[in-house]
């Protein structure tokens, strides 16, 4: 039986935001030619094994074939209103937990995703953040017990529920500036570009 089996586990693409500083959204952006943000990570996390995968797009966007698409029409609104309406749809879910992977992280590596889930299961975390030379990253494990809280933080978001208790927290050193490099300017594009050439 393969790890996934044993640990079934979802992600979730953060994908519905404007990209105001960015000029356009992020979600359609070209990582590379013919290859929008949302291919990328979409294939990082069919790499990962993830099951199922849900995209919290804008309307009119299409998702990659195998990816779930959900709808928020709100591209101003907080991102963690985007993880609200994905975890609904993981409520019946054998998901013991979701991988939360914000589109504009396209530069990280599947190896490095692959470590944050290998130390989910291995330690049983509540949540499993990537490090890079001391700073938190993306993607970020949620392990079921904590999706009430993310559904009803008040302020804040994912990141108070990660602040909120420490000693919940596993981090995971990885070899990958990609992990904390998110893409909020074309020139941010054209610096994780070369880095990943």
């Amino acid at each position: 039986m393969s790890a996934t089996k044993r640990h079934p586990f979802a992600c979730i693409i953060l994908a519905a935001g404007a990209g105001s500083r960015f000029g356009e959204p992020k979600v359609g952006a070209e990582w590379t030619t013919g290859v929008r943000f949302i291919d990328q990570v979409a294939q990082l996390a069919t790499w990962t094994g993830a099951d199922p995968i849900i995209a919290v797009v804008p309307p009119g966007v299409a998702v990659p074939d195998g990816v779930r698409a959900v709808i928020n029409a709100d591209a101003k609104g907080e991102q963690v209103a985007s993880l609200r309406l994905a975890l609904a749809q993981l409520t019946s879910s054998t998901a013991e937990g979701a991988l939360v992977w914000p589109v504009d992280h396209p530069a990280v590596r599947v190896e490095s995703a692959l470590a944050v889930l290998d130390a989910a299961r291995r330690t049983d975390a509540a949540i499993v953040v990537p490090t890079q030379g001391g700073r938190r990253g993306h993607p970020t494990w949620f392990h079921r017990s904590t999706w009430r809280e993310l559904v009803t933080v008040k302020d804040g978001g994912a990141r108070a529920v990660v602040q909120a208790d420490p000693s919940r927290v596993v981090e995971v050193a990885v070899d990958d500036a990609g992990v904390h490099h998110d893409i909020d300017t074309q020139g941010d594009l054209v610096a994780a570009r070369g880095r990943t050439a």
